[in-house]
């Protein structure tokens, strides 16, 4: 029964996309919503794949700092997370760390002053991400949230500056 339900479905997924295919207008939105309906999907969140990094030489105070990037796969722990500053964040990392085994990706950078990082990969552990974040550890002294969320970009800049950082979509 259940072959036979698949085989169904990959034979209405075929009758949509081909013909899709084969016409010269059709955009990758036709596919994409014709995998959607047929399989009953949402479409992905997140699409990171390359971070560069650039940090000013009088960033945090001239001293080192950490930067946490997070896919998380549960929208609850999203929200959750979102309403943390990084001052809250860092305290809890560990235990964030250990309490969602599975449930997020941390990407980590430890930088000094004047460092730049070009192309960090970015490699999901799942295509079902719900958001990324990310966490800067500036010094305590330095006002803010030091935390920022990303879009549905593949690839961007983030400017560690001296009191606060900034993201920028690259577009190529």
């Amino acid at each position: 029964m259940l072959k036979h339900f698949l085989r169904k479905k990959l034979y209405i997924l075929g009758g949509l996309l081909l013909p899709c295919l084969m016409l010269s207008g059709c955009g990758t939105d036709a596919i994409i919503s014709a995998v959607k309906s047929t399989f009953n999907l949402d479409t992905a969140k997140v699409w990171l794949e390359k971070v560069n990094i650039k940090t000013a030489s009088d960033a945090n105070n001239n001293s080192p700092l950490q930067l946490h990037i997070l896919i998380v796969y549960k929208k609850e722990l999203l929200a959750d997370l979102a309403k943390l500053n990084a001052d809250t964040y860092f305290e809890k990392y560990e235990q964030i760390k250990n309490d969602n085994i599975g449930q997020v990706d941390f990407f980590v950078q430890e930088l000094v002053p004047g460092q730049n990082v070009d192309g960090f990969t970015i490699n999901p552990s799942k295509v079902s991400g719900e958001g990324v974040l990310v966490f800067a550890r500036y010094s305590h002294e330095l006002p803010g949230d030091h935390r920022m969320a990303i879009g549905e970009d593949k690839e961007v800049t983030i400017y560690l500056d001296k009191v606060d950082f900034r993201i920028e979509s690259v577009k190529k």
